[in-house]
């Protein structure tokens, strides 16, 4: 599978979950999505590899654990995903992330 189409593929599952969590009420980012996909793929307890094609059974059982995660408002580790989302919206691209730390660590010793 070449890159393009890999990327066509992701693209497909994070729109398809973020349609499924819609339909439930519960709205959701792109960004959000794909940052739940990573955490599920990479999640040994799931047996996804990374390095085979998911087969349509896969990726369906990928998209339910997804929504599944996505809908459990009341699970810590979304809220934390959730935070790893924004820092990474909001600081991650000014540069250098240390940076961000340096400030604060300054602002606080004076």
């Amino acid at each position: 599978m070449s890159c393009d189409q890999a990327e066509s593929v992701i693209k497909k599952i994070i729109r398809e979950i973020g349609q499924e969590c819609a339909a439930q009420g519960q709205t959701v980012s792109e960004t959000l999505v794909a940052f739940v996909v990573k955490a599920v793929v990479l999640d040994p307890r799931n047996d996804f590899s990374v390095d085979q094609i998911l087969t349509k059974t896969e990726v369906q059982n990928l998209i339910q654990l997804c929504v599944t995660r996505l809908l459990d408002t009341t699970n810590p580790s979304l809220s934390t995903i959730k935070m790893q989302v924004y820092f990474d919206m909001n600081y991650a691209n000014r540069g250098n992330v240390k940076y961000v730390f340096i400030e604060v660590d300054a602002e606080f010793r004076i």
